[in-house]
């Protein structure tokens, strides 16, 4: 069981709420930081390094959808899963825990609001795209390979992060405990 604090508009740091016993901290920033860096890899480097610098002795839970906020997919992925892959990469590679929030993985649909104007991040689970639509299908394959990825090397959430300063394309490495990664972004 883990126990994470909702502070809201909070970003990298060790919150004062619960400092015993509190797991991680919502990084309310991330979805921000996602959307800036879409277009350019390099544009999270930043980020990537406040993170693993300020990461030692507490944890944040990123994110790129939330029924507080927006989906990601909806609104600045603009349906694109091209996009949406990048989205998951931008995520799923970020040092601290992270969380998708249902349909990220599938690029799930804006539903109604009625009342609520959140009400439609809230909307059914696209099983039907999933089952049916190749487009859909090969989003969340990106997703589960890249999940997977992350959960087999514990290094690209905790390790030390080392930029590669290259003129080319992106890259860095993460390595804890004897486990190393390389991640290389040449572009879309």
């Amino acid at each position: 069981f883990l126990m994470n604090v909702e502070a809201q508009h909070t970003d990298i740091h060790h919150s004062h709420h619960h400092p015993n016993t509190n797991h991680a901290t919502i990084n309310f920033h991330h979805q921000e930081q996602t959307k800036s860096a879409l277009n350019c890899f390099a544009h999270i480097e930043p980020v990537y390094q406040e993170m693993n610098g300020k990461l030692k002795d507490f944890n944040v839970l990123s994110y790129l959808s939330s029924h507080d906020t927006r989906l990601f997919f909806h609104t600045d992925s603009e349906g694109n899963t091209v996009k949406q892959k990048t989205a998951a990469n931008l995520l799923l590679l970020a040092s601290g825990a992270v969380q998708i929030y249902y349909g990220d993985e599938s690029g799930r649909e804006f539903g109604p609001t009625g009342s609520d104007p959140m009400q439609g991040t809230r909307s059914d689970m696209n099983w039907q795209a999933i089952k049916n639509d190749g487009a859909t299908q090969n989003l969340l394959s990106h997703w589960q390979k890249l999940s997977l990825f992350r959960k087999l090397h514990p290094a690209v959430g905790a390790g030390t992060h080392t930029t590669l300063n290259t003129e080319n394309y992106f890259a860095f490495s993460r390595e804890l405990n004897g486990d190393k990664v390389m991640v290389v972004w040449a572009g879309n």
